[in-house]
């Protein structure tokens, strides 16, 4: 299961928004992680009505995002680069992170803001979304997946 496929990838509109305005969200250097995770029986309530997307389907426990902002990284090359490395880091080490998912029988959204200054290399990287992976399993765990209702608040129901 090292392959990080299109459906894992977090492409739609309305669940990025889902994510950022709702989303709760913890800082471990280098990365600012913004989450939501919910039982998987609540996703028609985002779509009420209308058929669930292709992009914004859960075939998969988890959609992820990888942001890296313009002021710290000018050249979007240098940009491409980082989100690569962190995509790659997260290929590696989600076994366990959608494992655990499984077992709660719930869907994540996940954004990862790289907040770093420099160029990371790519040891300190995957030990860096390995231990935020540890990191976000844990307070799902003491947490918990938020309630239903949740998401029908957010599009204005």
């Amino acid at each position: 299961m090292h392959t990080f496929k299109k459906n894992e990838r977090l492409g739609n509109f309305r669940l990025r928004q889902l994510l950022f305005t709702r989303g709760k969200h913890f800082f471990h250097y280098p990365f600012r992680v913004v989450w939501l995770c919910f039982p998987r029986e609540e996703l028609p309530k985002v779509f009420p009505g209308k058929m669930i997307p292709s992009n914004a389907r859960f075939t998969y426990p988890s959609k992820f995002l990888v942001s890296v902002p313009r002021r710290n990284f000018n050249k979007a090359v240098h940009r491409n680069r980082v989100k690569r490395l962190v995509r790659e880091a997260f290929r590696k080490n989600k076994n366990s992170f959608y494992s655990f998912l499984d077992r709660k029988n719930a869907c994540c959204l996940l954004g990862m803001i790289y907040a770093g200054k420099n160029m990371p290399d790519y040891a300190a990287t995957m030990r860096s979304v390995r231990e935020v992976l540890d990191i976000l399993a844990e307070r799902i765990d003491k947490e918990g997946l938020d309630h239903e209702g949740d998401a029908r608040q957010i599009i204005g129901e």
